[in-house]
């Protein structure tokens, strides 16, 4: 069942992860710089498709929406993983088998590019 806990678990700084199907998500606290330039608590929510974890999964197949660390935030957080999963089921009921697929690795950098940034 998709879900996220309640306000106290983020505020004590915990992430959470789940999965519905093959639709994964996770849920961080964080903070950002707010429009009056001090810091804000927010909730951070990434979804991506399985069978890989976030870190092994292409970029453009990723989702990810930033909301108020509050209740109001958390509700719409909530909101937004159960909609995502709702738009379109067949996507998150069908993935690759972890056996017949490899995970993606960020693209190699060309030889000499690697550190070279600053150096004049």
């Amino acid at each position: 069942m998709l879900g996220l806990p309640q306000l106290l678990y983020f505020k004590n700084k915990n992430v959470y992860s789940a999965a519905e199907a093959e639709m994964r998500y996770r849920a961080a606290p964080g903070k950002r710089a707010g429009a009056d330039g001090k810091d804000e608590a927010v909730l951070t929510v990434d979804i991506w498709p399985g069978p890989w974890t976030i870190e092994f999964t292409d970029p453009a197949l990723r989702m990810q929406q930033v909301f108020p660390l509050s209740e109001e935030g958390l509700a719409a957080a909530a909101a937004w993983v159960a909609d995502t999963y709702a738009a379109d089921p067949g996507r998150w009921q069908t993935a690759p088998s972890i056996l017949d697929c490899e995970p993606w690795t960020p693209p190699a950098q060309p030889a000499g590019q690697a550190g070279e940034e600053g150096q004049g």
